[in-house]
């Protein structure tokens, strides 16, 4: 075991944390300009504090390093913040050989009419199945067609085969499909299926997963979940637009007639956690457009919520296209207008980072006339944000799809395009927004393709290519898929950033979001996965010495929480290499140190590249899992439970996340502030005289053998008298006794009268309580396992003599 270094104790008293933090930075490095301290996440920005100093490397900004390719670049991350992430072995494949191979007669018949496809794993058995949506009909309904499901055989049998299980799985489901999605939108951890139906024929069609009991098997509830009307839809979307962890839905609906007419609106359903739908079109407030084709849902403006993005194949007043901003709770701005108005024959454009510069770019399959193009973001957090349109590129066709995809691993996005036209084509990214036409590495198949998308269907970690067809040429309706035969893919998805805890915090759960990018990006499909663990911050660190005779244990066991510090003794500076589950790597000058924090359980390799010299840190159990949701446009949503008592103010988060063919990074966060106990409910409170509701909190542990709690009640009239009260049972008594408030409460009731307190200047007041005599009659000790449930009761002068309530916390004890 290492030399365990004990830590300042003033980095862990968080009343002073913020004074002590700023004199931290000022004292240790005074030449970095624009030192300042985070009072919401309670972390210190673009300050780095040497070991040597206060033997707190941690309670500092920490230089990040991201690989991308085969060479590093290093970005300053605040908050904290380590992102790490798999060195990547980068193979190049030249962007003019043919890299996509066209596999004859790969999918089952019978060939239709197909307007969308998309891949997920519906039965979670490790490989990727297909979706159809099919139905015929450009601009009016013609026959009505099966919705389609193809399971993969590549993990049963070995091979890269099709069985069509559609009637079997999905049941006799006929309708003019045009699109179709995905998303667990019960929360059981089972993809369900939603098919977008046109030409207000069919409503769309809602297939829930039925899990466990039979996968990849489906029940139509479209009726039962609150999708009871006909649409004229073309796109779809599900994602959390109400931050609330669960996965609400955009559907694009034309009105009248699909293509023209006087248009419609899109329509917003809130999902109510269980997987059922409520319309809110006022939250949405979208304009009238018509030619509603696509719907994205991505963080535009760089506020971690997601914005929606809708293209259109029309001249629309106002903008041609939707753009509209979210405020985090799901009620939306129209600044459509901000848009340059481009074509007005666009079926599709992809929303992505097409420069690196981590915000979101647009690219249109038909940015003038039929000529693809992109348009930049230039300032995501101008109000609205700025765009500039960037040239057409010649060469394009009619064509109706793009994806975004790395083709060939050089950490950028290039666009394929599905093309109505003789072939499909390829842009490839050389950088800077700049543009080459390698449509040379796809087969040459002349189809009428409606849709596309790439998925590794052979689990080989590259990713196909899969298109359908339709409209025109029906001696060609056959949906293909191009196998990629290129390098696979061995870059680390890239960790974008993250903001701090949500507002509510000190209260838990603590929600922290979470952007990351990877190779492949198709109307928010990136087939990313991640998990998140928390952990409260030991008052302990293991150092690990490399000196030059090589590091000074062979192996250090921690518990998740506490730091291992790597200090360079040799006297020259030494590159290092942590792998595990991911692998980092950074670099040290003689005398620097880093401080690691691990919070996933397994050993852990410390090598010294090129000096010989390695070691092992192994972790144990015990941290906290975090619940973990995708919520589209590349962007997690991290919920932290209460986390257990623990010994100081901080806790980190480690969030891990890898792509379909196994690579990945991680986020790891360290954070101050220990949270409140407790849940608060009844909220909030009646106003009172100071125009507020007033809060209780409670603070300490919630383990009864520490016996350290404490109750606080704030937002109080000034200089009135109060007292806490205590239930096993909630309630919501509205104005008991002609208060003004509500007691949150139900009987038997306790009071705190020996503990009367007065609300002072500061219209606050707090007492300890004594966990072995809650003032119930008789009075009872608490235990572990109890809940118990807390109020305050005060006086108050609004405008006559009064008395009012705070709103209530539960607090389930260890």
């Amino acid at each position: 075991m290492g030399q365990l270094c004990s830590l300042c104790a003033l980095a862990f008293l968080w009343p002073v944390l913020a004074v002590s933090a700023q004199e931290i930075c000022r004292q240790t490095s005074p030449e970095l300009p624009g030192l300042r301290y985070s009072g919401r996440s309670g972390v210190l920005l673009g300050c780095r504090v040497a070991a040597s100093t206060l033997h707190l490397p941690f309670v500092a900004a920490i230089q990040a390093r991201t690989s991308h390719s085969s060479a590093s670049r290093n970005r300053f991350f605040p908050a904290m913040r380590l992102i790490s992430c798999t060195l990547p072995f980068c193979l190049l494949t030249s962007a003019f050989s043919q890299q996509f191979v066209h596999q004859n007669n790969l999918l089952p018949s019978p060939h239709r009419w197909t307007e969308g496809v998309t891949a997920e794993d519906v039965d979670l058995d490790g490989d990727l199945d297909l979706l159809f949506s099919e139905g015929d009909g450009f601009s009016s309904a013609g026959a009505q067609r099966q919705c389609r499901l193809l399971i993969n055989q590549q993990i049963p049998s070995g091979n890269m085969t099709f069985t069509d299980e559609s009637t079997a799985r999905l049941g006799v489901r006929l309708a003019n499909g045009k699109n179709v999605i995905t998303g667990d939108v019960n929360g059981d951890g089972w993809p369900d299926l939603l098919y977008v139906n046109a030409f207000n024929t069919q409503v769309p069609y809602l297939f829930i997963n039925r899990g466990a009991s039979q996968p990849g098997f489906f029940d139509m509830e479209s009726a039962t979940r609150g999708l009871t009307e006909v649409f004229n839809g073309g796109g779809a979307a599900f994602g959390d637009l109400d931050d609330d962890g669960d996965l609400d839905l955009i559907i694009s609906d034309s009105g009248s007639s699909y293509l023209g007419g006087g248009g419609g609106r899109p329509r917003f359903f809130r999902n109510d956690g269980n997987g059922f739908f409520t319309e809110d079109a006022a939250s949405l407030n979208a304009p009238i457009k018509r030619a509603q084709m696509d719907v994205q849902l991505v963080d535009l403006d760089g506020d971690f919520d997601l914005d929606f993005f809708g293209p259109n194949r029309s001249s629309n007043s106002g903008g041609n296209h939707y753009l509209m901003l979210n405020d985090g709770t799901g009620s939306f701005t129209d600044v459509s207008g901000s848009l340059p108005n481009n074509s007005s024959t666009v079926y599709e454009a992809e929303a992505g980072d097409l420069d690196g510069d981590t915000d979101i770019d647009l690219f249109f399959v038909s940015l003038s006339g039929f000529n693809e193009g992109h348009i930049e973001n230039t300032n995501p957090t101008a109000n609205p944000p700025s765009w500039a349109a960037g040239g057409s590129l010649s060469g394009s066709g009619d064509d109706n799809e793009v994806v975004l995809i790395d083709y060939d691993n050089d950490a950028d996005y290039d666009a394929l395009i599905g093309s109505l036209g003789s072939r499909e084509y390829l842009w490839r990214n050389n950088g800077n927004l700049s543009w080459s036409n390698a449509a040379s590495a796809i087969s040459a198949v002349s189809d009428s393709t409606l849709d596309a998308t790439v998925a590794d269907l052979d689990n080989d970690g590259d990713y196909d290519l899969i298109t359908v067809q339709g409209e025109s040429n029906s001696s060609q309706w056959r949906n293909k898929v191009y196998r990629n035969q290129g390098a696979p893919d061995t870059l680390p998805p890239v960790i974008v950033g993250a903001d701090s805890p949500n507002a509510s915090f000190p209260f838990w759960p603590a929600v922290v979001h979470v952007k990351v990018r990877d190779q492949v990006l198709d109307d928010g499909v990136d087939y990313l996965r991640a998990e998140a663990l928390a952990a409260r911050i030991s008052d302990a660190v293991w150092a690990v010495d490399l000196t030059p005779g090589g590091f000074s244990t062979p192996n250090t066991s921690i518990t998740p929480g506490e730091l291992v510090e790597v200090i360079n003794a040799t006297g020259a500076s030494v590159d290092f290499e942590l792998s595990g589950l991911w692998t980092e790597q950074f670099s040290l000058g003689a005398g620097q140190s880093e401080s690691v924090l691990r919070l996933f359980p397994g050993t852990w390799t410390l090598t010294a590249l090129g000096q010989g010299a390695s070691c092992t840190i192994t972790v144990g159990q015990g941290a906290t899992a975090c619940d973990v949701l995708a919520q589209g446009g590349q962007q997690f949503r991290v919920e932290v439970p209460q986390l257990p008592p623990g010994q100081g103010s901080l806790w980190g988060l480690q969030m891990m996340v890898s792509d379909w063919p196994g690579n990945a990074s991680a986020l790891t966060d360290i954070f101050a502030g220990s949270g409140s106990l407790g849940t608060a409910y009844c909220s909030p409170a009646a106003l009172n005289s100071t125009g507020q509701p007033a809060t209780i909190q409670a603070t300490g542990s919630a383990a009864v053998v520490d016996q350290n709690l404490t109750l606080i009640a704030t937002a109080l009239p000034s200089n009135q008298f109060g007292y806490f009260l205590v239930g096993a049972n909630q309630g919501a008594i509205v104005q008991p006794g002609g208060s003004q408030g509500t007691l949150c409460l139900s009987s038997p009731i306790g009071r705190f009268v020996t503990q009367v307190q007065n609300s002072g200047l500061a219209g606050s007041f707090s007492i300890p309580v004594n966990l072995n005599a809650l003032p119930t009659a008789p009075p009872v000790a608490v235990l572990p396992g109890d809940t118990w449930n807390f109020t305050a009761w005060f006086r108050d002068v609004n405008p006559g003599p009064t008395s009012n309530f705070t709103d209530g916390i539960e607090i389930q004890f260890q």
